[in-house]
């Protein structure tokens, strides 16, 4: 039996069916992905196309019968569509939108991810952040709201301030130098800049995640740093990450499971927010 269901959602996949229709991957404000067909969209002076293109946000009205929706009607909330004439925006908008897909793929509900998708959004359309730090922001944040949070707050093994901060991307947590030299391995010594990032991402609320800026090499240094967080803990490899680096920047070399973390001497620089 069919019923109708009202939703509010964000199109982050279209996939177009037959002659006239297409799927869409709608994260919902829940924290839930679905798959919607939608009818004759592509049809010429389709009323609701508008509102169920690829990274717009509205208000759904479906069908649901058996597991499956139909689009039924659509207000338009939000268009983040003009990400799309920028093809280094589009790309990371593209691996954003892969990130949230894989997170939101569990049984439970995670409503934070689809926020901070529409926060990251909305970075990349207003451009006052270069597109590295919003990348490195929402890598960051995403993965602590999936469950996987380095830890930051204190030294991981004696549980004082981690001066000057030592980090592992396999442990997930940060140690004070004393600490890293006692427990051997390899550790990556982050700049001050870096550091406060990292917290910063971490702690504060959703609306002010991408509110930072950041110098070189600090900079480049969080960007290596939750990139290489993100595919060491995901473990996996994104399409949509390659062809953003083949835009303008190198790939992230990422340590395999089981070895130590590329270490490194950091360089401390000031972080503005």
């Amino acid at each position: 039996m069919q019923q109708h269901i009202n939703i509010r959602g964000l199109v982050i996949r279209e996939v177009d069916f037959g002659d006239q229709d297409r799927y869409i991957t709608v994260l919902t404000d829940s924290g839930v992905k679905i798959e919607v067909l939608c009818r004759g969209i592509r049809r010429k002076g389709a009323r609701l196309a508008a509102a169920v293109r690829l990274f717009c946000y509205a208000e759904l009205t479906l069908y649901e019968g058996r597991g499956k929706y139909t689009l039924n009607d659509a207000a338009l909330l939000s268009s983040f569509w003009d990400v799309t004439q920028d093809i280094e925006a589009y790309a990371l908008c593209c691996y954003f939108a892969e990130l949230a897909s894989l997170m939101s793929d569990s049984d439970e509900p995670l409503p934070a991810v689809t926020r901070l998708m529409l926060y990251a959004l909305r970075a990349l359309c207003d451009k006052k952040r270069p597109l590295p730090l919003v990348k490195a922001a929402f890598e960051l944040r995403l993965l602590a709201e999936a469950g996987f949070a380095p830890q930051l707050e204190a030294c991981g093994a004696c549980g004082g301030e981690p001066a000057p901060p030592m980090f592992s991307i396999q442990e997930g947590t940060a140690v004070c130098a004393a600490c890293a030299r006692r427990l051997g391995g390899a550790w990556t010594a982050l700049s001050g800049g870096t550091f406060a990032a990292m917290r910063h991402i971490l702690a504060s609320g959703l609306p002010k995640v991408f509110s930072f800026s950041l110098g070189e090499p600090s900079a480049g240094q969080l960007g290596a740093l939750c990139e290489g967080y993100t595919l060491y803990h995901t473990e996996r490899g994104f399409a949509s990450l390659d062809f953003y680096h083949s835009l303008f920047q190198p790939a992230m070399v990422v340590p395999k499971r089981g070895k130590g973390a590329g270490g490194g001497e950091g360089r401390t620089d000031g972080q503005n927010r």
